[in-house]
């Protein structure tokens, strides 16, 4: 039996990707949303060719919950995009925030890295992939949190990802190959950490999207009413990258990065 908590607001969102050896890129979303007793629904698709344009579409319809495997598997024909996740690495659980009542921010990053298959406009895509969960149960504008950088860089023998909140909860997590830091240091076109030894340098960079947040719900007036305009007017941006991985100055490691950058104003 679902708590009355649950009803009043519980948020599950499902991020899902892939890149390949060409760079063609897909990004997939899926979410539910319940807010009182109304149900609301997302699925989005994100795809950026190897020559770096890029076609997005999304769905409000009712679609099935993806199921969390070793094996995941998406079948969306309103997208026209099916695939499947192979989990190569552990998966990652954190509580990323908790408010005053105990509803807690559950990050579950459940293939840091997986092989990938995805076919989309009956064209086979294979590379790299990752895909992760996030419950909210507590609504998303009452989290003290200015700015968000998230991102992930997979290769043949790394897996790097990154959590940085700006803002009264901040946070400053990077994960290698499973082992923490938090030192992380963030500029345009690199990532520095574990006290300079570790250094994500990205190129050739492309922006996937951006603009403010309200745009992906242009035709849900009603969930555009209900949600709080401090999220609606946060503005995103999503970038796909070449990449190389320096350690102590010499490079061991090129694959490709997704990052993304949101900011709030008050």
């Amino acid at each position: 039996m679902k708590s009355s908590k649950s009803k009043i607001f519980n948020l599950e969102k499902f991020y899902l990707d892939c890149i390949d050896a060409k760079g063609n890129c897909f990004i997939f979303y899926w979410a539910s949303l319940e807010i009182y007793y109304l149900k609301f629904y997302y699925s989005g698709l994100i795809f950026s060719d190897s020559k770096n344009v890029t076609i997005e579409n999304y769905s409000l319809k009712k679609t099935p919950q993806p199921l969390v495997n070793k094996l995941m598997s998406i079948d969306y024909p309103l997208l026209q995009i099916k695939g499947s996740w192979l989990q190569r690495d552990k998966p990652i659980l954190f509580s990323l925030y908790k408010d005053k009542k105990n509803c807690e921010l559950i990050w579950n990053c459940h293939h840091p890295k997986a092989l990938t298959e995805i076919e989309y406009n009956n064209i086979t895509f294979k590379g790299y992939g990752y895909a992760e969960t996030l419950s909210l149960p507590v609504k998303p504008w009452n989290i003290p949190i200015k700015e968000l950088k998230w991102g992930r860089f997979l290769s043949d023998h790394y897996t790097i990802i990154w959590i940085h909140w700006k803002g009264e909860n901040p946070l400053n997590r990077i994960i290698c190959n499973g082992k923490e830091y938090n030192d992380a240091t963030f500029l345009v076109d690199r990532v520095i950490f574990n006290q300079g030894c570790f250094v994500l340098l990205f190129q050739d960079i492309s922006t996937l999207r951006t603009g403010r947040i309200s745009n992906i719900l242009t035709e849900s007036y009603l969930l555009k009413t209900i949600v709080c305009s401090h999220i609606l007017n946060g503005n995103e941006t999503k970038w796909k990258a070449k990449t190389v991985l320096a350690l102590n100055d010499k490079i061991v490691e090129d694959g490709w990065s997704l990052y993304e950058k949101v900011t709030w104003k008050k």
